[in-house]
């Protein structure tokens, strides 16, 4: 579940000096899914110095969730001078739609802060669809980044482009290959 969830197509800005937390509880067998927004089909602009902050509950826990799931599906993030954080992953780029694009932007002043990653660009299975991933310079992104790509994939259209400066703390870029 996610605290707000975007869909069909919709447009959110989030901005100023607040803060959204989200703490899940874990009522089931296996620890659930959850984030503070989940933004399926639409586009998520989060700026001007708010505060989004999961601070956990479940072992899979976002602060944001950008993600294609089905065909024709279009998600789009950006974050610009604000802070995303999350007691597992700060923010999940979850390609998994046919004939879909997911983007994610990660701008001047956005700090992106998580304890196990700060961004997961996840490729669940062989329909992984187009995508960007554009962190600059201005960025801190605190917590290795994640490039996973599924066995068995037979393209992975991604155009990935993040700048040495933004990995802080010894933070680092993995891949799975």
């Amino acid at each position: 579940f996610g605290l707000v969830n975007i869909s069909a197509g919709a447009d959110l800005t989030v901005q100023g000096g607040g803060k959204l937390q989200l703490s899940a509880t874990n009522n089931r067998v296996w620890n659930a899914y959850s984030s503070v927004i989940s933004n399926q089909r639409g586009t998520l602009l989060v700026k001007g110095g708010v505060v989004i902050e999961h601070l956990g509950g479940t072992n899979m826990s976002y602060g944001i969730d950008n993600l294609t799931n089905g065909k024709g599906t279009v998600a789009v993030t950006t974050i610009e001078d604000a802070t995303v954080k999350s007691t597992y992953r700060a923010v999940r780029q979850f390609l998994n739609g046919i004939e879909a694009t997911n983007e994610l932007y990660v701008k001047n002043g956005a700090v992106i802060e998580g304890a196990n990653k700060s961004i997961w660009m996840q490729d669940p299975s062989k329909n992984a669809n187009t995508g960007k991933l554009v962190v600059e310079a201005g960025a801190q992104l605190k917590g290795n980044v994640y490039l996973s790509v599924t066995a068995g994939s037979t393209e992975w259209p991604v155009e990935v482009s993040i700048a040495k400066a933004a990995l802080v703390n010894g933070s680092e870029v993995l891949t799975n290959n």
